[in-house]
């Protein structure tokens, strides 16, 4: 088995992302659309498809005695944005030793001092930029659909580059299964990647594509079963399956726009380092390089800006991110690319690059990723509260105010009321 490079990247990288993630961690609500969520962690509503995988690290998030109910779940949230964040550069950094040059007599350890800084510094990149910051700290599917992609990624790179073995076949059958308990969108960014190389490892004679169906079909009915069992009310088998998949993509001039939006939080020294990376894979990785060249354009397709909200985008809310952590990926391979060409200087340019493409996503947004508005929520709840009579029985009107009252009968507030939901 071959021997982990720089293995103490991974808790290096998941114990400072988790520091800033939880500096980052709003002590509340911090939108209307988390409140759903988070009721549903303890059973105060149904579980939406696709969210069962998050609401499992939210119900145990909420055993520790730390603040409210809202912010705990923020916390768990983050807990998995920084392991997402931890398996992004051991991606990169395992794709950066699979490119280095064949050994020779003037190669040794200390030639490639300089890839667990780039490793580094993509991944920070990705992850501490600001649509994945303002995900990776709010409740809700969003942080356990990046973690899942990056235990996938993971999972894939071996076999992509035709070195993999039945562990990581079996590993991205059983997470590629898993998406059904995530956001919708982790269902078009891996299976049909997946699809495409069993059976290419299938022709190539492998006996793991053989057995990884069963376990994808396993995994895939234990987080649907998983989904609709709390509910207690007859599976309408056309909402399950149309709750796994998303409604639509967007038309050209929202992907333009997305795809700006993520050029921008990338900065342009991470933008530029992605560019010169796709050309890198392209001739070096060309199944590496169209594995993520379809991630990040599906991803666009499938996501918003992080100014719009409400439920009617939640179940789209990892588009972006997910896209943002895949240019990741290209991002060290160009960062290595240029750091190569400077010989022995290699060390202190790897250093700047990672230094000046972490720098610009961490700025974007200014003290607003710090302070979020919680107080928001609060008030809308408040007045909703103060409106309804003694021992009501409340129509919310909304999917919104419906999570957000039955949010507050979790918190004890006007145990007199009746929420009722009228189709």
């Amino acid at each position: 088995m071959a021997r982990r490079t720089w293995p103490i990247l991974d808790p290096a990288l998941f114990v400072g992302s988790l520091v800033v993630y939880f500096a980052g961690t709003p002590l509340g609500l911090d939108r209307v659309a988390a409140a759903s969520g988070v009721a549903a962690s303890l059973g105060a509503t149904s579980p939406e498809p696709g969210t069962r995988l998050a609401l499992l690290v939210l119900r145990l998030g909420a055993l520790f005695p730390l603040g409210e109910l809202a912010a705990r779940a923020n916390l768990g949230a983050a807990v998995l944005a920084a392991l997402a964040t931890a398996l992004l550069g051991r991606l990169c950094a395992d794709l950066l030793a699979a490119f280095r040059p064949p050994a020779h007599a003037r190669q040794g350890p200390r030639d490639f001092l300089h890839e667990p800084f780039l490793a580094a510094g993509a991944a920070l990149a990705g992850g501490l930029s600001l649509a994945v910051f303002q995900t990776g700290t709010s409740a809700g599917a969003a942080s356990a659909t990046l973690a899942l992609l990056a235990g996938a990624w993971l999972a894939a790179l071996p076999i992509l580059r035709a070195a993999g073995r039945a562990r990581h076949g079996f590993a991205l059958a059983g997470l590629s299964g898993l998406a059904a308990g995530v956001d919708p969108v982790a269902g078009p960014l891996l299976w049909p990647l997946a699809f495409g190389l069993w059976l290419w490892e299938l022709r190539r004679g492998q006996r793991w594509p053989l057995w990884a169906p069963l376990l994808f079909v396993a995994a895939l009915g234990g987080s649907t079963l998983a989904s609709v069992a709390p509910a207690g009310n007859p599976v309408d088998l056309r909402h399950l399956l149309a709750g796994l998949w998303p409604a639509g993509i967007h038309d050209h001039l929202a992907l333009v726009g997305t795809a700006a939006e993520l050029c921008d939080e990338l900065g342009v020294v991470g933008s530029l380092l992605a560019g010169l990376g796709t050309l890198a894979l392209l001739r070096r990785a060309p199944l590496v390089a169209f594995w993520f060249g379809f991630t990040v354009v599906t991803a666009l397709l499938l996501g918003y800006w992080p100014a719009q909200s409400g439920l009617h985008f939640e179940a789209t809310r990892a588009g972006l991110p997910a896209a943002l952590m895949a240019a990741a990926v290209p991002m060290s391979a160009g960062a290595a690319e240029l750091a190569a060409r400077l010989g022995r200087a290699r060390m202190v340019a790897a250093i700047v690059l990672a230094g000046l493409a972490v720098v610009s996503p961490v700025l974007d947004g200014g003290t607003s990723r710090w302070r979020r508005d919680v107080h928001g929520p609060e008030r809308l709840l408040e007045h909703a509260l103060l409106r309804a009579p003694l021992r009501a029985s409340v129509d919310p009107g909304t999917a919104e105010m419906d999570g957000l009252l039955r949010y507050g009968a979790v918190l004890g507030l006007r145990p007199d009321l009746e929420i009722v939901r009228r189709k």
